[in-house]
């Protein structure tokens, strides 16, 4: 985590801004105690002192606190952005940036593979409940530019909520909106004899079922190139939609 309580004053600081002389700190959801590590090497953060069961700081990667770290930077030089905060706590959920964005409540959320559906459909809808927009993105794992693509499960979440796009982090407070298009595979003809007679299958372009075609929007800002968007509670075959407020680019629909 990039954040914790200092013993001394109860004061929410940064890995960054603090020194191991400032210790004893402690996490912010727990209170269990957390311990500074800064080095050359990596980002300055706080883990947990013992092995305990909190979810504060579970399963982040490195690209994942530089995703944060990132974002809560270039958000705080803008100025219609106010109150900008890492690992903001709502209780049971924490957002990883959070930040009012021309008036519009918005939790950010950097998804991390460790996160399940379940648990990003109760975040999303417990947001909703507290009046913020919630906007999901994420680390893609694989390339993009390729011209077929197998989205993992947080992916097709994000894309069926987000109205077709999945929105990926790629410096700063930009962000790439990528809407994944149905592929066709090609099923080539074969041909065999069986009992005297000759029998063929195939010669035919299916749908995939695994594989999309990432379909680039143009880059966007969060600061300015999103908006407030309540959507009904939504089901698919294999994906469920609570009913939310999501922060949602403001582009038209380019893969039409």
């Amino acid at each position: 985590m990039l954040t914790a309580l200092r013993t001394s004053d109860n004061e929410k600081v940064l890995a960054r801004s603090s020194a191991k002389p400032d210790a004893p700190f402690m996490c912010p959801a727990c209170r269990c105690e957390v311990v500074l590590h800064k080095g050359l090497m990596r980002i300055p953060h706080f883990a947990h002192k013992a092995r305990v069961a909190c979810r504060l700081g579970a399963g982040e990667t490195e690209d994942h606190l530089l995703t944060k770290l990132s974002l809560f930077d270039a958000l705080r030089k803008e100025a219609n952005v106010q109150d900008v905060e890492l690992e903001k706590s709502f209780g049971t959920s924490v957002a990883d940036v959070f930040a009012i964005i021309s008036g519009v409540p918005v939790a950010i959320e950097v998804q991390r593979s460790a996160l399940a559906i379940g648990e990003i459909t109760a975040r999303t809808a417990e947001y909703h409940r507290l009046g913020i927009a919630v906007l999901w993105i994420g680390i893609p794992n694989g390339d993009l530019g390729l011209s077929r693509y197998s989205l993992a499960a947080w992916e097709r979440w994000c894309h069926a909520a987000y109205f077709g796009r999945v929105y990926y982090w790629a410096g700063g407070q930009t962000l790439r909106p990528i809407h994944f298009a149905p592929l066709s595979i090609r099923v080539e003809e074969s041909t065999w004899r069986k009992h005297g007679h000759v029998h063929s299958a195939g010669g035919y372009d299916k749908r995939s079922r695994r594989w999309r075609k990432p379909q680039p929007g143009e880059p966007v800002l969060v600061s300015n190139g999103f908006r407030r968007t309540c959507r009904p509670a939504w089901a698919g075959t294999s994906v469920r939609i609570p009913e939310c407020t999501l922060f949602i680019d403001a582009q038209a629909k380019w893969w039409e």
